[in-house]
């Protein structure tokens, strides 16, 4: 198996599996279809259901319009997408502003990690398993 080409899009893998999204997309329209009629052969006793059913049928599809409108034009702006973000993995802080304290290279391997949070710190420490006699309660 090849690698794939980046400057091709990602597309379906064969023309088998096109046809197979094919018919999933038209079963479920047929689902969709099907059960709406079974709900408008119902009698309607309030004018507020009918006015959610139109509301639905107006309100979903020009959401769902407006939200491919927004994304055509972010593709139009930005291009397509050539890869994933870089991002920096620098974990400095946590969401209290607190400073962290950590061997993540370390802690990746370890069996058992105590967070301990002292004031505006926060470290990461990496512990064995096994009982330790300063952490056994004290008998009195």
């Amino acid at each position: 198996m090849s690698p794939p080409d980046p400057t091709r899009p990602a597309g379906l893998r064969s023309p088998l599996h096109a046809v197979g999204h094919v018919v999933l997309v038209v079963l479920g329209w047929a689902g969709f279809v099907w059960l709406w009629s079974l709900v408008l052969v119902r009698p309607w006793e309030s004018a507020d259901l009918r006015g959610l059913i139109v509301g639905t049928l107006v309100v979903a599809p020009t959401l769902t319009v407006a939200w491919i409108v927004h994304n055509v034009g972010i593709y139009r702006r930005r291009g397509p997408r050539r890869s994933v973000p870089a991002v920096t993995w620098r974990y400095e802080r946590d969401y209290n502003e607190r400073e962290i304290v950590a061997d993540f290279v370390a802690l990746r391997d370890a069996r058992a990690v105590v967070i301990d949070v002292d004031g505006r710190c926060k470290r990461f420490v990496a512990v064995d398993e096994s009982p330790r006699r300063d952490r056994e309660p004290a008998d009195a």
